[in-house]
């Protein structure tokens, strides 16, 4: 696939076939994402691969922690102004493919299970770094490997949604996967078959155009 193609034709998959993705896919995934660049080439970068029974047990953890009211583990902020507008617009594109009405507790509270169950994905890719890393350039590099692994998995007919809902429960990840408290767990991938009747995965997030957020300076 032509980069600038598989650059554009990313989407989120919020929704997948039941279908496994063999390791070995993953494995080649992984091994081009981790020619990303990477502060000084530090690459902090390190890889849980989970899938069948794990996966389950990571799923069901998150739900009944999620319903439990447990406290959320997450870095994001109050979303103001601009950033904010776009968070609700997302949300509103969704919930009318979905046919998720404002007022339809029962269908948003479903919706939001779904992302705790990694959209219901055969595997995840859970990316973590060592906390001897804190406020170094780290978080900048996990994005770029997320892209990486993201525009990776289009050449293999696979699709991917980051996400940081699946690993709020840094708890439940660490029962299930053996990872140590000196890890900072900090987003995860899901990655498996996009499911092509699934309203959802039609969509096509709002862009702002290049010229609102782009200044020529000496041109």
């Amino acid at each position: 696939m032509d980069i600038l193609d598989a650059i554009k034709s990313r989407r989120s998959i919020r929704s997948f076939l039941p279908e496994p993705v063999p390791r070995g896919v993953i494995r080649e995934i992984l091994d081009a994402a981790i020619w990303a660049p990477s502060a000084l080439n530090t690459q902090p970068w390190e890889f849980t691969v989970v899938g069948g029974e794990v996966l389950a047990g990571i799923k069901q953890g998150n739900i009944e922690k999620l319903l439990s009211g447990a406290v959320i583990h997450s870095p994001r902020t109050a979303y103001e102004g601009i950033y904010r507008q776009r968070r609700i617009e997302l949300a509103k594109d969704l919930f009318q493919l979905m046919d998720i009405k404002r007022e339809d507790g029962e269908k948003r509270a479903a919706w939001l299970q779904r992302g705790y169950r990694f959209f219901d994905a055969p595997a995840a890719i859970i990316i973590s770094v060592d906390k001897s890393l804190e406020g170094t350039w780290s978080l900048f590099d996990i994005g770029t490997v997320s892209q990486a692994i993201c525009l990776a998995a289009l050449e293999y007919g696979l699709g991917t949604c980051i996400e940081d809902q699946g690993v709020q429960f840094p708890e439940v990840i660490r029962k299930h996967t053996g990872l140590p408290e000196n890890k900072e767990i900090v987003i995860g991938i899901a990655i498996g078959y996009p499911d092509p009747m699934f309203p959802a995965n039609t969509l096509i997030s709002r862009r702002e155009p290049l010229d609102g957020i782009t200044a020529w300076l000496g041109f």
